[in-house]
């Protein structure tokens, strides 16, 4: 006896068929899931297409010759492509002569740069300015401490001259500076 499996498959698949149609619920169920999973493929694939198709023609379309027409619908000029008119004019951008506010000149000066040019200047500018600004900030505040520090020591000579007195603040003075008149710090203590 041999076995056709072919014959064997159909008819299990008719079973099958007979009891999911058979049993209504089972057969909304089964139904909604297969339409679900179709819908879901065809969504993943058309979507791959689409994207697929729309990078091709911008690819495409970026590379394909084309020729200027005027306005009468007369080509003007050589063949050219989107790719290469946007090098181009990439290209003149940086190229493009502005005045001293960065925007393109209304009329030609000798004072005009490119475009590159201004915004380098800018850069370097920006970039200098803060520099200058820490070295000035940097600046004050030794020259406030040198002038704080000689204030200091003047006032301590003025005061060790009207008052004759050796005070506390004086002998430490003398012990730590060697000198009358002058401390890295304000002394403090009475008169001795």
């Amino acid at each position: 006896m041999e076995l056709n499996q072919e014959r064997i498959e159909a008819a299990i698949v008719a079973e099958v068929a007979d009891k999911i149609i058979g049993e209504e619920e089972l057969f909304s169920r089964v139904r909604t899931a297969v339409d679900a999973r179709i819908a879901q493929l065809f969504k993943d694939q058309a979507d791959a297409q689409i994207r697929s198709a729309i990078d091709a023609a911008i690819q495409s379309g970026f590379d394909r010759e084309y020729t200027r027409v005027n306005s009468w619908g007369e080509r003007e000029g050589k063949p050219t492509t989107i790719r290469k008119e946007l090098e181009k004019v990439i290209g003149n951008y940086w190229n493009e002569k502005v005045g001293k506010d960065g925007k393109p000149s209304s009329y030609a000066s000798d004072r005009d740069i490119t475009r590159a040019e201004w915004i380098m200047a800018k850069m370097v500018a920006a970039d200098f300015n803060a520099e200058m600004q820490q070295h000035v900030v940097n600046v004050g505040g030794a020259l406030k401490d040198q002038l704080r520090a000689s204030l200091h020591g003047t006032v301590n000579e003025l005061l060790s001259g009207i008052f004759r007195v050796n005070s506390h603040g004086d002998q430490e003075i003398k012990k730590s500076d060697g000198r009358t008149g002058y401390v890295g710090n304000l002394p403090t203590g009475g008169a001795a």
